[in-house]
């Protein structure tokens, strides 16, 4: 059974992703959810609306954590595995799950994510500056609010245990799932999908993006996705890109745990500051990403050689290494 969907056309692959996370973030996460209930004591009822949950007590802040670990599960670790292992038949190799080809790019990838803070910074305030129609932007601020809340909460507890625990929960759980299903199993059957590194990362980070549901944070996480989604590219390890991305949430909430009124801050400097820093930080960030493609050996035709896929050019590749 392993590799059985193997020669199948990248749509049918990700049409059948599309059903295996549908059906395991329904199916563990409801199994998750009611052990998680039986465990804290919180009722399902309760646990269905969290905007009514007193989120300064120490047992409702764990019940967020724990139904943080049965996303992880559901709807990044079990999907990501069955599908590698349905879609190919050495499941570490199509994931990714290999050493860099060049040890640079370990600095290189976290530098780059590091780096880019101010650049997302930028991004995020033009972002919640765009005018949306009356009641979608109060849809999207309502799920705004939501996320804020939660985030907040996890985040507003300020003991040792507390800050590892969130290093873990929300750093660790991110980094390593989101990294598995999006850039491991998603971005590797759109680039298939559309024969171009270049689109298949660009669609990649912005599904990325909008399965957060915060759109007011849409243009940042999207380019956060598209700077991941270069990394593992161009590195050929996804260790790299967990790396980076655990790095760079980690900075944020030791950030956070060090200055509280982050937290309930959007922008602490003046836009011609912003502007200035984004820009400088945009640049260095090209720079390593220009020196991260002169050292790649990753090809489309190595990567995709067991599956016989022809590629076709993109004049905006980002694959130096694409065949005429």
């Amino acid at each position: 059974m392993r590799g059985l969907m193997k020669t199948k056309s990248a749509s049918n692959q990700f049409l059948l992703l599309i059903c295996v996370v549908l059906v395991c973030f329904v199916g563990l996460g409801v199994i998750g959810t009611m052990i998680l209930s039986a465990v804290t004591g919180i009722g399902l009822s309760e646990m269905a609306d969290p905007s009514k949950l007193d989120l300064t007590k120490p047992i409702y802040i764990n019940m967020l954590r724990g139904m943080q670990a049965v996303q992880f599960v559901s709807l990044f670790v079990a999907p990501t595995f069955i599908c590698s292992w349905l879609f190919s038949r050495d499941h570490k190799k199509y994931l990714g799950l290999k050493a860099p080809t060049h040890t640079g790019y370990i600095l290189a990838g976290v530098g780059v994510m590091l780096i880019a803070i101010p650049f997302t910074g930028l991004l995020g305030e033009l972002n919640r500056n765009i005018p949306f129609p009356k009641g979608m932007a109060s849809w999207m601020h309502e799920q705004e609010v939501d996320a804020a809340r939660t985030i907040q909460a996890l985040l507003s507890r300020h003991t040792p245990g507390d800050l590892l625990l969130n290093l873990l929960c929300v750093a660790g759980f991110a980094a390593v799932g989101e990294e598995l299903l999006f850039r491991g199993v998603v971005q590797r059957i759109l680039i298939k999908l559309f024969k171009s590194p270049f689109v298949g990362i660009l669609v990649s980070a912005a599904l990325f993006s909008a399965m957060h549901m915060q759109f007011y944070g849409f243009f940042p996480r999207l380019a956060l996705g598209i700077l991941l989604g270069l990394i593992y590219w161009y590195s050929g390890s996804l260790w790299i890109a967990m790396l980076a991305h655990f790095v760079y949430d980690a900075v944020l909430i030791i950030l956070a745990y060090n200055n509280p009124s982050m937290l309930a801050e959007e922008n602490s400097l003046p836009i011609k500051n912003l502007i200035l820093a984004g820009s400088i930080s945009f640049l260095f960030v090209m720079m390593l990403l220009i020196w991260m493609r002169k050292k790649t050996v990753t090809t489309y035709a190595s990567v995709y050689a067991d599956d016989a896929v022809p590629v076709k050019n993109h004049p905006f590749d980002f694959d130096k290494n694409t065949p005429e």
